[in-house]
């Protein structure tokens, strides 16, 4: 196991090379019986294709060029020794093999064309294209028979080539869809952040801006005003240790965040940052809402009073209505009030500018 770790081999390509070695006991023992030096070439040539069985998908290119120019060579030996019959040899798989990897594995495409026509206009040396009439009487084929087995040769080359380049293409296909999946993930996190600290930020800002600003002349407002931004962010805290939590448990269902369990809560804790906010909703609404549709109710209830805080003056009067029916929820916010500037936002201690990204 470690040497098969080593080089890095494949399950399958470790039994090819397992086979390539029966064979090579074979023709060892053939040329050891009949040491003509045909036979001792071939059982010299079979000891060649063990590595090259052996890597023929992890070390593409170079065990394609070995396998094709074994085939090559043992081949020729194969015709020097015609009429005499030396077998034909399992090998000849070879050519479909160097032909796959390449189409499948190779980055350069042209490796595999040059493969696939080579081995086809090879073809016509392939040891199968002789045909044994009698004991050590082999000739080669003819008519009929001729153009039979050249196009066994064309067809098993050319489903080679479209199978490898179907499994290629698959390939790309899942790598493109795992590329997408991961880009909507990067995307689905930056929405749940987004949706649950953003109005917790703002808050955080308008407060802590408040109680700078109180420090010098009210000393009870800026201690409410720091003690409404440990609340928040101690909010914020806990709802981003349930992003990370859910993050950490793959398949795990998704614990909703902590936060504000009640639309009341919401509501009032704009209205202590200054906005007149006159709330109309039945005040059981969400007890009886999906976990899903609940938490959505209150986010979006955030977030649009984060936005009037965000983009108006203190003070500004805002109704909320919420209301539902038989099949739906109707959530209406409507501020009136004077729109804050650019450059007020900017002038005002902690309402920079926006930056496009819903956070303060």
């Amino acid at each position: 196991m470690k040497v098969m770790r080593r080089l890095r081999l494949r399950r399958g390509d470790a039994v090819a090379a397992l086979l390539g070695c029966v064979l090579v006991a074979m023709y060892v023992s053939i040329a050891a019986a009949h040491p003509t030096p045909v036979l001792c070439a071939q059982a010299a040539l079979s000891l060649g294709f063990v590595p090259a069985l052996a890597l023929w998908r992890t070390r593409v290119v170079p065990a394609a060029g070995a396998l094709l120019g074994l085939l090559a060579a043992w081949c020729l030996a194969f015709i020097v020794a015609t009429p005499a019959n030396t077998g034909f040899p399992p090998y000849l798989v070879a050519a479909p093999m160097a032909v796959y990897s390449l189409t499948r594995h190779a980055p350069d495409r042209r490796l595999a064309w040059g493969a696939l026509l080579a081995c086809a206009a090879a073809a016509p040396a392939s040891p199968l294209m002789w045909e044994l009439r009698g004991p050590d009487d082999l000739r080669y084929r003819s008519g009929d028979s001729l153009l039979g087995f050249l196009a066994l040769h064309w067809a098993l080359l050319g489903v080679a080539f479209l199978w490898a380049l179907h499994r290629r293409g698959e390939q790309r296909r899942r790598e493109r869809e795992h590329e997408a999946a991961r880009k909507n993930e990067r995307l689905l996190i930056a929405r749940e952040i987004h949706d649950v600290l953003a109005h917790n930020l703002t808050l955080i800002n308008v407060q802590s801006s408040a109680g700078i600003i109180g420090a010098r002349t009210d000393p009870q407002a800026a201690v409410a005003a720091l003690g409404t931004v440990r609340d928040v962010s101690a909010e914020a805290l806990a709802q981003v240790r349930g992003i990370v939590a859910a993050l950490r448990a793959p398949g795990a269902p998704a614990a909703e965040p902590e936060g504000p369990a009640t639309l009341a809560e919401i509501v009032e804790g704009f209205r202590g940052l200054g906005l007149a906010v006159r709330a109309d909703y039945p005040a059981d609404l969400l007890s009886h809402l999906p976990a899903q549709h609940a938490l959505a109710v209150r986010r979006i209830t955030a977030e649009a009073l984060t936005n009037v805080l965000r983009h108006q003056r203190a003070g500004t009067t805002v109704d909320y209505r919420l209301s539902e029916d038989a099949s739906s929820l109707a959530l209406t916010v409507e501020s009136v009030g004077a729109p804050r500037s650019l450059a007020s936002a900017a002038s005002t201690p902690g309402l920079p500018a926006g930056c496009g990204t819903g956070l303060v």
